[in-house]
């Protein structure tokens, strides 16, 4: 009997040693996530303006300055679920950054900076009020090969640029959006 428990230690130890020699397995998978969708590039794609409240006497005349239909540029990078985006307009140029995160299905951001803050608008009573973009956020879902969500941007609204600027009211501005990548 003590020859055959010899020999199952040493078995054992010639195992253990063959598992310690075996070559170091990455531990960081090679394919991409099955969980975090790639979205990374240049995605683009029409915008409706669906809705807009308050704004004062801006309100009346939003069409003037921000079209119906419009066509929007999403430019999005990833690190894993953390996702940043710069969306741009077509009709004004206005471009925003946005940081937030996606999953499998789905994206949320919102602005970190725009590149113009200040827009000067006719009332149609000819009043002028300056709008001060507040900020912007972006929601979305994700089937692959189409992102489509909304937009919704808020303005500060103010009296003309001058000794006594006053804010007179607040502006909310809602585009959806089907963006395909190019």
């Amino acid at each position: 009997m003590k020859f055959s428990s010899a020999v199952q230690v040493l078995v054992l130890a010639g195992a253990v040693a063959t598992l310690g020699c075996s070559q170091d397995r990455p531990l960081v998978p090679s394919a991409p996530s099955l969980f975090i969708p790639n979205l990374e590039g240049v995605w683009t794609g029409p915008m409706t303006l669906v809705s807009s409240s308050g704004g004062e006497c801006t309100g009346e005349v939003i069409n003037t300055f921000l079209p119906a239909i419009d066509r929007g540029t999403l430019a999005i990078s990833q690190d894993g679920a953390d996702t940043a985006a710069t969306m741009t307009m077509q009709s004004t140029g206005l471009a925003c950054k946005y940081s937030g995160t996606s999953t499998l299905t789905a994206i949320q951001m919102n602005a970190a900076s725009c590149d113009r803050t200040g827009l000067l608008v006719s009332c149609k009573d000819g009043r002028t009020r300056e709008l001060r973009l507040v900020g912007s956020s972006v929601t979305g879902s994700w089937n692959g090969s189409q992102v489509t969500g909304q937009v919704s941007t808020t303005y500060n609204v103010f009296t003309p640029p001058g000794a006594q600027q006053v804010g007179v009211g607040s502006l909310v501005a809602t585009h959806n959006f089907s963006a395909t990548r190019q």
